[in-house]
């Protein structure tokens, strides 16, 4: 039982990342004639206003925007982890100067970052990821840096420091594996929030680019059909749940772990 909930919400994300691989269509081909087409065989959820196949557009989009949480997300992982600990390790002058430059810069939301890029580069997806990974980059540093800082003091630490160990070994070796696990909780909990992020900049209009599928694009094209033909705009918000849920899953899992 307990295996399960770690793998159902694995199979979720990597259902909708992978599942490009075996979409029945593809997710561009237009044909009007069967637009609105009720699902089928050939179009397993039917077709749009111009008969692309909504189940591939799902799975494309999926690719799309988890490859962008994913991407994100490790990137903020080692650069997060690499720069907190060195900051963690740092003497007190240059701690106080950088939490306060981290209090004043993560309290800038991700909005803000994604308008000031997209003016800088335009709508794509590099400019999506840079402007998501650098507001959670600056949250991650403040996460490892107050739990190497509270580490540091622990008679297991003083140990290692005693018996002649390396600053880089004591960081690594001594203090890192016994914090990874709230910071990969945090990691999933910010998947789920760039998921959120994403789908709602591309809804609003801020998109990843004019030929770039989304969830987000998704439901900006079927919010106009509502009443018609709802599951255009219902099946997106579908993926967008399961796919959040499924992160905040994997970290309701390790933060019962680490009660446990």
């Amino acid at each position: 039982m307990k295996h399960l909930r770690w793998l159902i919400p694995v199979f979720i994300i990597a259902f909708c990342f992978l599942g490009f691989l075996i979409a029945p269509n593809d997710p561009e081909a237009m044909d009007i004639v069967n637009k609105y087409a009720a699902p089928s065989v050939d179009f397993p959820l039917g077709t749009d206003q111009f008969g692309r196949c909504e189940l591939s557009r799902l799975l494309y989009g999926g690719k799309v925007t988890l490859g962008i949480v994913l991407l994100g997300g490790s990137i903020v992982l080692v650069l997060g982890t690499l720069i907190g600990l060195w900051l963690g390790r740092a003497n007190a002058t240059k701690s106080l100067a950088f939490s306060s430059l981290l209090d004043a810069v993560t309290a800038i939301p991700p909005l803000a970052y994604l308008i000031i890029f997209v003016g800088i580069w335009g709508n794509s997806i590099p400019t999506m990821l840079v402007a998501l990974t650098v507001s959670l980059i600056l949250r991650m540093i403040k996460l490892v840096k107050t739990q190497t800082e509270l580490e540091l003091d622990k008679a297991y630490v003083l140990c290692a420091v005693s018996s002649g160990a390396s600053r880089s070994r004591v960081l690594f070796v001594h203090i890192l594996p016994n914090i990874i696990r709230p910071l990969v909780h945090f990691l999933c909990l910010s998947c789920a929030e760039m998921i959120m992020n994403i789908s709602a900049f591309s809804f609003i209009g801020l998109t990843l680019g004019d030929d770039v599928i989304d969830w987000g694009s998704m439901l900006s094209e079927g919010r106009s059909m509502l009443m018609t033909h709802p599951s255009l705009l219902f099946l997106p918000i579908l993926f967008i749940f399961l796919c959040t849920l499924a992160f905040n899953l994997l970290a309701k899992q390790l933060e019962g772990g680490e009660q446990a």
